[in-house]
């Protein structure tokens, strides 16, 4: 519950200190300004050793990146080099909540998998309604293929409707996030038909937002809340 409360208290901040550094019509000590907030807020989500939040952090910049640099190569190149770099600085292996500090190296991987599982089998067991909103983790012993004397997270947003849920939940969970790329594709086709340079760059931090939410949300449960925040924040762009 700590880190989740971390990582969303941190990913707004991060996404509009990032949208300010990549916005080249900015003046110079605004960019420097957002670049101080982008370091303080990107310390903050290294330090939680999330690996979700740090995939969130390489597909957001990546997404900026994307829109000055054009080159697959490249691009691919400088993700492979920050997702290292990152993970050297984030000590993901020493960490005490997973990696190589438990049992065997591969003990986080699979926590994951048998959370994962349990998921799946609360969403049979009960596929129109799941188990309830935020009941993954009470319900954790009945369904895991695997217990250790302890309940777990789900460590997914996609499993996490998926198990709370049910079937019907998770599918309305993907209309919703395709529901929001669409209206941000709206936003930017009129943008630039409009010539709208200062609605632009709010699109950008929006999808790049949105993307983040995506990709890293396979590995944090997020809450899945924030697809909703996210809604809003697009209807009002629109």
């Amino acid at each position: 519950m700590i880190l989740t409360i971390c990582l969303l208290f941190f990913s707004f901040p991060f996404l509009f200190f990032a949208g300010e550094v990549f916005n080249s019509r900015n003046k110079p000590i605004l960019r420097f300004i957002a670049a101080i907030g982008l370091f303080v807020m990107c310390w903050g989500i290294i330090a939680t050793q999330s690996r979700g939040g740090l995939l969130g952090i390489l597909t957001i910049f990546g997404f900026f990146i994307s829109k000055k640099i054009k080159n697959p190569v490249v691009l691919g190149g400088i993700g492979a080099v920050a997702g290292i770099f990152l993970l050297a600085l984030a000590g993901i292996n020493d960490r005490q909540s997973g990696g190589a500090a438990e049992e065997g190296v591969d003990a986080s991987a699979m926590g994951r998998i048998y959370a994962w599982q349990a998921a799946i089998n609360m969403a049979l067991a009960n596929p129109f309604t799941g188990v309830g909103i935020s009941n993954f983790y009470v319900n954790y012993f009945f369904y895991s293929p695997h217990w250790d004397g302890k309940n777990h997270a789900v460590h997914s947003t996609w499993f996490q409707v998926l198990g709370e849920m049910g079937f019907i939940g998770l599918f309305l969970f993907i209309l919703l996030i395709v529901s929001i790329y669409k209206s941000l594709r709206r936003s930017l086709l009129y943008c630039k038909r409009k010539n709208k340079e200062s609605l632009l760059i709010n699109v950008h931090i929006l999808q790049a937002g949105l993307f983040g939410f995506m990709v890293s949300g396979t590995f944090f449960n997020s809450s899945f809340y924030l697809a909703f925040i996210y809604r809003a924040l697009v209807n009002n762009c629109n």
